[in-house]
């Protein structure tokens, strides 16, 4: 869905005269479409990175795209609400014990966006890794604010733990992962104490939230206005997501209500010597910040100085992890051989 909302946005760009303001919205939202880097996005990148989406996702020069995979499990409820869904794809028969191992999948879109069927399992089913997507509640600043998607997001694992014997999924071998605000899911749940409440009467509340990996892609790890704002720079708005999320606007320095909200989710407040492993890794280029206020907040939020800040973090409290950047994630084989090694698959 989310490749054929942008190759229509872009068929539409193409009719009309040329906008800053559509293309500065189509970076904030598709920040490796910018080729050089350089936070601006051009008529020419735009559409050279559309034709490139197109050849990834299996369209045809008409947009035609190729039938998606479809889930062993679609639309696994976890809850009540219609966004408590995920959908979950298992490879196939194994002779081995511990069943398959699982990666999680968490959307992108700003909390406020976006959807499971984003995600493409291919690459991972292909490497014998089962595979599960997740949607979870928006935020709406007002009735629903933080932490509710990182509440969900607890339960959807804690759900396909609990189901993992019946699916042949092993519940010793998960991973998770996830795009922009999916990536500050993964590293939220992967950097909490346990989460297992062993006092609910749910089994599936008692179920453990530990997990092998992560592996978050284009996340900021740190989301503490002022520290963005100083560090990673662009405005002092930050993203339009933050108020939503927060319940109340932007301030600086920040108040004692938003500074707990912030600290309650942000990555960067959890980080301890019993961490899993992490998979740092970010499409754009790791140039110099702070990035100037006209930057856009998709180039700002997507910044690869925030991989580059945690992994400093870990490295002092000696917790593995690896940094990339500037390459594109999308369907890399690298990826699935990392959760391999991680899996104990390639021994």
């Amino acid at each position: 869905m989310k490749h054929l909302l942008f190759a229509l946005t872009l068929c539409t760009l193409t009719t009309l005269t040329a906008s800053t303001d559509r293309l500065a919205a189509i970076l904030d939202r598709y920040p490796a479409a910018d080729a050089n880097g350089d936070g601006i996005l051009t008529e020419e990148e735009a559409s050279a990175y559309r034709e490139k989406i197109r050849s990834e996702s299996g369209n045809d020069r008409k947009g035609k795209k190729r039938e998606r995979i479809a889930p062993t499990h679609a639309n696994v409820a976890y809850g009540q609400h219609e966004r408590q869904r995920f959908d979950v794809w298992i490879p196939g028969e194994t002779d081995d014990p511990r069943h398959f191992p699982v990666l999680v999948y968490f959307h992108g879109g700003g909390f406020v966006g976006g959807d499971k069927s984003q995600f493409d399992p291919t690459t991972y089913l292909e490497a014998g890794i089962a595979c599960a997507s997740v949607n979870y509640r928006f935020v709406d600043g007002v009735e629903t604010i933080t932490p509710v998607p990182f509440e969900d997001s607890t339960l959807a694992l804690q759900t396909i733990r609990h189901m993992a014997h019946e699916w042949g999924i092993d519940p010793g071998r998960i991973a998770l992962s996830g795009s922009s605000a999916g990536a500050v899911i993964t590293l939220w749940l992967g950097y909490h104490d346990d989460l297992a409440d062993s006092e609910s009467e749910n089994p599936i509340r008692q179920t453990s939230t530990r997990v092998n990996c992560l592996v978050p892609i284009n996340g900021p790890t740190n989301l503490m206005p002022d520290w963005i704002v100083k560090n990673i720079g662009g405005s002092d708005m930050v993203h339009g997501s933050f108020p939503k999320l927060f319940g109340e606007p932007v301030a600086h320095p920040p108040g004692d209500s938003l500074r707990a909200k912030v600290m309650e989710i942000s990555p960067w407040e959890l980080v301890s010597a019993d961490d899993p492993p992490t998979y740092l890794v970010y499409s754009g280029p790791l140039d110099e910040t702070p990035l100037p206020v006209t930057a856009t907040s998709g180039k700002v939020i997507h910044h690869p100085a925030f991989g580059k800040a945690l992994k400093e973090k870990l490295d002092k409290f000696g917790v593995e992890n690896d940094f990339r950047y500037g390459i594109d994630p999308r369907g890399t084989p690298n990826l699935a051989e990392y959760l391999m090694t991680q899996f104990g698959m390639l021994d």
